[in-house]
């Protein structure tokens, strides 16, 4: 899974412009982010259209556009970007609400801890990296599987069509050898010659397209094979790698 390096952005929404501000001085000082302030929902969308963040810190309860109308708008354009929403007390369902829409976390505002914010940003946007690794493998191996089954429909139809070239061949074969009984001792000696080099090299032909549909069959067996194996070996990973999360999520606890 790829870390980010540079700080992480911030979005900070909040109508109360000391407690905003607040928050932006102490998250720039204590951990070092880059943050950036919108005092309304509709600043909030403005921001969000404009510039990529890699965790909002939103209210839910703000004068016009609330923080949960900006959480379903969040939705429905799809966006991912992690969001913590800041709730008041008594607003347990609106809590419930915004984590049904895609938020993250949420974290009462009036009990909220300024030193514990850069750990819970921290863990959010872990979770979210976690997400989106997870969400790039299940289509790695998707893709995988879609691949496995046209790769197991062609070696079906090489088989088939081998099966069949190699029937025929094989009555080419009889005929040629039959008619090679039958006819050179009925010609003279030069056309006994030029039938025998003719009937050699129509032998070698069919030697040569017999290997070639022999090693169609063997490859795309072993392209089969491959496939299948990469498949296991990825659904391998991925366990291990939710795995290695709970496990990390144990210790955080």
């Amino acid at each position: 899974m790829i870390e980010k390096t540079s700080p992480l952005r911030i979005l900070i929404v909040d109508d109360e412009e000391s407690f905003r501000k607040a928050v932006r001085e102490f998250l720039r000082a204590s951990a070092g982010f880059q943050v950036q302030e919108c005092d309304s929902g509709e600043a909030a969308i403005e921001a969000l259209k404009n510039k990529e963040f890699d965790v909002v810190v939103l209210d839910h309860k703000m004068p016009g556009i609330s923080g949960l109308n900006v959480m379903q708008w969040i939705h429905e354009e799809k966006m991912d970007t992690p969001v913590i929403m800041l709730t008041a007390a008594g607003s347990e369902k609106i809590a419930v609400e915004t984590m049904s829409l895609g938020a993250y976390d949420y974290v009462r505002k009036d009990q909220i801890d300024f030193d514990h914010l850069p750990l819970l940003i921290n863990g959010v946007y872990e979770r979210y990296l976690f997400r989106q690794e997870k969400a790039r493998r299940e289509q790695i191996a998707r893709e995988r599987e879609k691949n496995l089954v046209a790769l197991q429909t062609f070696q079906d139809t090489v088989s088939a069509l081998a099966h069949v070239v190699n029937t025929s061949l094989t009555l080419i074969s009889m005929n040629i050898e039959e008619y090679e009984r039958d006819l050179l001792p009925l010609l003279n000696k030069a056309l006994r010659d030029r039938f025998s080099s003719a009937f050699t090299e129509v032998k070698q032909e069919y030697n040569t397209v017999s290997s070639a549909m022999k090693s169609m069959v063997n490859i795309s067996s072993l392209l089969h094979e491959r496939f299948a194996e990469a498949r296991k070996l990825g659904r391998v990973v991925q366990t291990e790698a939710s795995e290695i999360q709970s496990e990390s999520s144990l210790v955080k606890r």
